[in-house]
């Protein structure tokens, strides 16, 4: 099977250039083989549904309905007030404001607040007070705990929202356990750690395609186009010539076609309708 250097050493040759024995070797057509490596690989695989690349999986539900987070900065906890409006207090300075909503997870003692949202008010550098929350008659508060700020889309008020897989990268279709029909979902937030998932279904299977980077899984026809496109990053840089690549980005754009549509097709298999056993449903 194929390496991330032989990729890089056919996206070479297409140039006329060196090949390389590592990544990381000091030759300047490894150094800008790396450089350029991810962003290539990112592109094609979001350029086609590619078959080895398609993931089928369950999505794990994010706490609170219809809500996302705006930041990856969690705060740590350090202390919960008895009070009539409960105050928290963090151990550094937390950047939220009256007004913001904030998810609290992971305390020891109060656990009543675990795995909740809320409104919060009189914000200070280290503190804010849980709007209407009355802690007097929860468990005292004894160790740890997270918060991190949450915010609400209207949209989604009656609604679901999930975590997105480690390994997710261009969202297929979403659809449902009961039914395989597609549903409509929104995916917010501005960075691979804060993004959310969100729909009005509460058993969501999504459809993407993997952020899957291990080169010796991938297949040909998607290796032959990835090449192209390396070559067309490369010829400047390596090969000193805007020809060069303005013919390997026709190349790739012509390979992704057609390696695409034929990845396509191998994905399929004509049914005969005639056949009983498609007829009784085949393993159904």
């Amino acid at each position: 099977m194929a390496t991330q250097v032989d990729i890089c050493n056919l996206a070479l040759r297409r140039i006329g250039a060196n090949t390389i024995t590592a990544i990381d070797e000091s030759t300047k057509m490894a150094e800008h083989c790396n450089a350029f490596w991810s962003y290539a690989l990112d592109e094609v695989l979001e350029a086609m549904p590619w078959n080895f690349s398609k993931v089928v999986r369950t999505l794990d539900h994010a706490t609170g309905f219809g809500y996302h987070s705006e930041s990856n900065d969690t705060k740590t906890i350090t202390d919960i007030s008895s009070a009539t409006e409960g105050v928290v207090t963090t151990s550094a300075a937390h950047g939220f404001s009256t007004g913001h909503t904030v998810y609290i997870y992971d305390v020891v003692g109060t656990t009543e607040l675990n795995e909740l949202v809320f409104h919060i008010t009189s914000v200070t550098t280290t503190t804010f007070k849980l709007t209407g929350i009355d802690t007097t008659a929860m468990t005292a508060y004894s160790s740890g705990g997270s918060c991190i700020r949450k915010e609400p889309d209207p949209k989604y008020a009656n609604g679901y929202t999930y975590d997105l897989p480690a390994d997710f990268l261009k969202a297929l279709y979403l659809t449902g356990s009961i039914n395989n029909e597609k549903q409509e979902f929104e995916i917010l937030g501005a960075s691979a750690a804060t993004k959310r998932l969100l729909t009005t279904i509460d058993d969501a299977i999504l459809t993407y395609i993997s952020l899957d980077d291990t080169a010796t899984q991938f297949k040909n026809r998607f290796i032959s186009v990835l090449a192209y496109r390396l070559a067309a990053d490369l010829a400047i840089p390596l090969g000193k010539k805007a020809a060069l690549a303005d013919k390997m980005w026709s190349l790739y754009e012509y390979q992704l076609g057609k390696r695409g549509a034929d990845d396509a097709k191998s994905g399929h298999e004509v049914w005969n309708d005639s056949d009983p056993w498609v007829k009784t449903g085949g393993f159904a």
